[in-house]
């Protein structure tokens, strides 16, 4: 990822030129202590990922980052200020991750990391939206599973964000009202297994992992809202409005749970 910095502060620009040496494909392209200077940079080179100081002299990184966004729509853009005020101004201009000074290596290292998330994430054709109904697509289209059991065991592995599902969890949610015995239990691996089915029939054999009674799904493969605002992107954070997997039941207790961080987070 070709990126700038841009920041009237040289110590935070070898901050964090130091911290993207140990990230595979940051490549800084430029460092400007000016806005204006960095814009007529971009007006003749490729820029994938800026990373852009607030108060500056002259034009600020708020006018900057919109400057930039019109030539490079796709461009990811993280923002840095001494200041928590900036936060939702950084969110109407696009920003993709706002990280406050003086900030940690560790912040810096976790910034990094979620530009190149956000750049692999822009060439993933499966987008799973869970914000109000739950639906799927791949490359653009609505994905149509082969029954409704099997679409909500696919919600349950979205809803675990990478991690494991046992066999007899999944049951209890989605076959509540049935013993759970080895006869019934049947139902539920016969649904995984059309699910298995169906994922590799579409190309996407290598989503659902699978070892003994646990399976989960690989979460490199897709882009998901849900994903996105657990990871702090102020977008996915603008996109909750209250609502998550609203078809299904079991989802209420993640949906406490985001609207707990969306309210500490507009609280800043």
């Amino acid at each position: 990822m070709k990126t700038i910095l841009v920041d009237d502060e040289l110590w935070a620009m070898d901050k964090f030129e130091i911290e993207a040496e140990f990230i595979p494909d940051i490549e800084i392209v430029g460092k400007f202590d000016r806005a204006d200077e960095a814009l007529r940079f971009a007006e003749t080179n490729r820029v994938d990922f800026a990373l852009l100081d607030i108060e500056m002299p002259g034009m600020n990184g708020l006018e900057l980052g919109k400057a930039l966004r019109e030539r490079y729509p796709e461009i990811v853009i993280i923002f840095v200020s001494g200041y928590d005020r900036y936060v939702l101004d950084a969110l109407h201009c696009g920003a993709d991750y706002y990280i406050t000074k003086p900030y940690s290596s560790d912040q810096v290292t976790s910034a990094l990391k979620r530009a190149k998330l956000l750049s692999r994430r822009q060439e993933k054709p499966l987008y799973i939206r869970t914000f109000g109904a739950f639906e799927v697509f791949l490359n653009g289209k609505a994905v149509k599973f082969p029954g409704a059991k099997v679409k909500e065991i696919f919600a349950l592995l979205v809803d675990k964000n990478g991690g494991g599902l046992k066999s007899e969890e999944a049951f209890s949610m989605i076959w509540e009202n049935k013993e759970y015995t080895d006869t019934n239990l049947s139902l539920y691996r016969n649904a995984v297994h059309r699910l298995a089915e169906f994922l590799d029939s579409i190309g996407l054999g290598g989503l659902l992992i699978a070892d003994k009674n646990m399976r989960w799904l690989n979460t490199e493969l897709y882009d998901c809202d849900y994903n996105r605002f657990l990871d702090g992107d102020i977008k996915a954070t603008e996109e909750f409005q209250g609502e998550y997997m609203t078809d299904y039941s079991w989802a209420e207790n993640t949906l406490g749970m985001l609207c707990e961080i969306s309210k500490n987070r507009r609280k800043i």
